[in-house]
């Protein structure tokens, strides 16, 4: 497995967004502010995030930018950083992280590699952005393994606490006390769906998934974000 691209589109003072949701309640604990990032370099078998796998410019956003906006929202747990794979952007996310920490927000990272993976080296600067994690949900996704474990798509995938924060909540939410989404729709006539819906809508904990609402378009099926 080559790292070449998620080094070449690595900026530590920038941040490769694929998709942002400024309130959501279905992914980490408390009501956050979710940064999917742009690229990873695993290719899980059933990937809900395809379009956020290459290492391309998405929409590059300053560490302090995006910090300024989570702040500015309010009333928040914390921040979860999904993707794509964000220790590919360790780094800069590591940074974004110690500014809302210092505001007192929690941060919760996703990542299709496991903690020992992260911490032999297998991405750089991983180490960034593992000490300024509150909790770590990490693994590969397996879609031979459903779950009822809240915030994750399979059942191998672990939350773990890296800090004091969360440290007496996380063997309850490694139990199988059942799944949450939410649904959304917007303007143009998309729903989007976050967490993990019922069978047949199709979605997984880092994936935002957008589906046309029937009547609202010429066609019913999946656009963008998925």
């Amino acid at each position: 497995m080559s790292n070449s691209g998620c080094m070449a589109l690595s900026r530590p003072d920038m941040v490769n967004v694929a998709h942002v949701v400024e309130r959501c309640r279905v992914l980490g604990p408390g009501e956050r502010f979710v940064i999917w990032g742009q690229g990873c370099p695993l290719r899980c078998a059933g990937c809900h995030n395809p379009g956020f796998l290459p290492f391309v410019d998405a929409t590059w956003m300053p560490v302090c930018d995006l910090a300024g906006r989570i702040l500015a929202t309010g009333k928040l747990e914390g921040v979860t950083f999904v993707g794509g794979e964000p220790f590919a952007q360790a780094r800069a996310l590591a940074g974004l992280a110690w500014h809302v920490r210092r505001a007192g927000l929690s941060v919760m990272t996703y990542s299709g590699f496991t903690a020992d993976e992260l911490l032999s080296g297998v991405l750089p600067d991983a180490s960034w952005l593992l000490c300024s994690t509150d909790l770590l949900m990490d693994g590969r996704y397996r879609r031979d393994l459903p779950t009822a474990k809240p915030w994750r798509g399979s059942d191998n995938q672990r939350l773990i606490a890296l800090t004091s924060r969360y440290r007496n909540e996380v063997e309850r939410w490694n139990q199988p006390t059942g799944q949450d989404f939410e649904v959304r729709v917007h303007a143009d006539g998309t729903l989007e769906v976050l967490g993990i819906p019922p069978a047949g809508l199709g979605a997984s904990p880092d994936a935002a998934r957008m589906l046309r609402i029937p009547g609202a378009g010429d066609s019913v099926g999946e656009v963008a974000h998925g």
